[in-house]
């Protein structure tokens, strides 16, 4: 398995207002924005992935610190069973290909995406 990409997570209460100042102190506009089933809306600028709701519907996820683009998401589960991490959620589908989120021994919480063809494009290709 290998990590492709790397995300810091920023959670925020209004996405239209993070993107507008996140777009004017990086210079990039975004590559990716959709809501999720949940009603949450995420939006990627740069390597900081948007996450946007109210604090209620927010909380379950302020524990997860990062989003790893994978190449392999069962490749993944895998590794991370071997490791004795805790899988929070997923795997599942989501609007850019699958997820799952685990908490590693020690704490960290990411959540791991594999990419579908799809948002691969809307990104500009997948990495040779």
């Amino acid at each position: 398995m290998r990590i492709l990409r790397t995300y810091a997570r920023a959670y925020v209460d209004d996405l239209d207002a993070a993107l507008a100042s996140f777009t004017a102190v990086t210079g990039e506009p975004p590559d990716t924005r959709f809501t999720m089933p949940n009603g949450l809306e995420l939006a990627t600028v740069g390597r900081v992935l948007l996450v946007a709701g109210d604090q209620r519907a927010l909380e379950p996820y302020r524990a997860t610190v990062t989003t790893l683009i994978v190449d392999d998401l069962d490749e993944c589960q895998e590794l991370l069973d071997r490791a004795g991490a805790q899988i929070v959620r997923g795997p599942q589908t989501v609007p850019t290909g699958r997820n799952l989120t685990a908490e590693l021994p020690g704490g960290v919480r990411a959540e791991y995406v594999e990419w579908n063809k799809a948002q691969w494009e809307r990104v500009g290709g997948r990495p040779a």
